[in-house]
Order: structure tokens, then sequence, then C-alpha cells
């Protein structure tokens, strides 16, 4: 009876803990910790670029939504170039949908949900390291519901050139 008590507040701690955000240790592979295998078929999620090519240190918006309305109630979104996990997003405090968090080796270099209550569209600023060089793919995994999510979807490239 005790382990079994043991294994239940796991399960409400690890559910409790994704309803405010994806933790940092998500960042690698970013899959959540659901128990459930992800979806494989395609995402009804789109990621939308405000521009396809900036300069080393500009900014773009990038915005997640749903096709056809879909509404989605967390995400986990980076900027990559390679595997590497570039660039810092620029969320508005006040945003009561989303919030930064800390990906190994940087400082707001990912977006995650701040609760999870539906959501239709979420915008976020991206801003380019001044020094980098070449093509960044966002990567997005995005929770519709508990049992219900797409791990990794990929944007079309970001050029990004010298300045």
């Amino acid at each position: 009876m005790f382990r079994f008590l043991i294994f239940l507040g796991s399960i409400v701690a690890v559910t409790y803990a994704h309803s405010v955000g994806a933790p940092a240790s998500a960042c690698e592979s970013m899959t959540p910790g659901h128990l459930v295998d992800p979806q494989t078929t395609p995402s009804p999620y789109v990621i939308l670029l405000s521009k396809n090519s900036i300069l080393g240190g500009e900014s773009i918006t990038v915005t997640i939504k749903g096709r056809d309305k879909e509404e989605f109630k967390g995400i986990l979104l980076q900027a990559r170039l390679g595997d590497k996990i570039v660039g810092t997003f620029d969320v508005d405090p006040a945003d009561t949908n989303v919030q930064t968090i800390d990906c190994p080796k940087g400082e707001r270099n990912a977006v995650t949900h701040k609760n999870a209550e539906n959501k239709s569209e979420v915008s976020v600023r991206w801003i380019a390291p001044p020094d980098l060089v070449g093509d960044v793919v966002f990567k997005l995994t995005v929770v519709k519901e508990f049992k219900t999510f797409w791990v990794a979807q990929s944007s079309s490239p970001l050029s990004i050139h010298r300045q």
C-alpha cells in the first residue's frame, strides 16, 4: 500500500509540474513525461515565422497556432542550429500563457506554457545571437491533452546572415 501511495504521489507531482510548464530536464529530448507515446500522425499545429531571413542580432516573431482553431494546453519551443539550442526568447512577464525557461548552456533559450488552460495561439519574440550564421529551425512540442501530444515538430528554416 505504501508503495502505491508513493507511486500515486509521483504521478500527481509530474502532472502538476507539467501543468505549469515543461521542466528544463525535457530540453534535450523535448518529450514530456506523460507516460504515453507521442502521436505519429501529422500535427494539427503550425509554427509561423514573421520573416524567413534575418541578420545576426535581429529578432523575429514566432507564432504557434492550431489549424482550424485547434486548441492546445502546453508547448515547449526552441530554436536549434543542428542539435544546439540557440538564441533567446523575449516574453512579456505579464503574458499569462507562456514563459521562458533556461535549457542547459543558455538562458531564456526555450519557451513553455504557464498553465494548462486551452490556448488557440501564442506569439513570442526570438532574438538571434549577433555572431550567429546559418539556418535555424524552431522545434515545437505541443500538448493537446495529457495523452495527446506531438514531439519536436520542425518549422521552415530561418536563414541568419552576417551583419
